[in-house]
């Protein structure tokens, strides 16, 4: 009897560990699956605001932009890195709509940036 009831444990005992192992596993991503779901997790936000200054060796621009509500960000000046190169027709001091995106080094990159219309 002593047996049978040690057998019956031995076997729930191991069932139980292999739920647990397969649960461990779902739940850790592969590396490739992670770059899949943050790819397809992209948020891009819209803004607007005024081009105060241009940095072309560093592809950069700085932007005075009023709030971006989706972001919660309040009005500020901040430079910002540009994904393609600034517009020909873009200037210091125009007033420009822009989309931005998080970096995958937690930065944010202008995406697309135009005048204002």
């Amino acid at each position: 009897m002593k047996t049978v009831n040690l057998s019956l444990t031995l076997m729930i005992a191991m069932a139980a560990t292999a739920a647990m192992a397969g649960a461990a596993c779902a739940a850790t991503p592969s590396p490739g699956l992670e770059m899949q779901r943050t790819a397809s997790q992209i948020v891009k936000h819209e803004g607007y605001g005024v081009l105060k200054a241009v940095n072309t060796e560093a592809g950069k621009v700085q932007l005075a932009h009023e709030a971006i509500p989706s972001l919660g960000w309040p009005a500020m000046t901040m430079w910002f890195a540009l994904r393609e190169p600034l517009p020909k027709e873009v200037m210091v001091g125009d007033s420009v709509r822009f989309e931005l995106e998080q970096t995958q080094s937690k930065k944010w990159a202008i995406t697309r940036i135009e005048r204002k219309r």
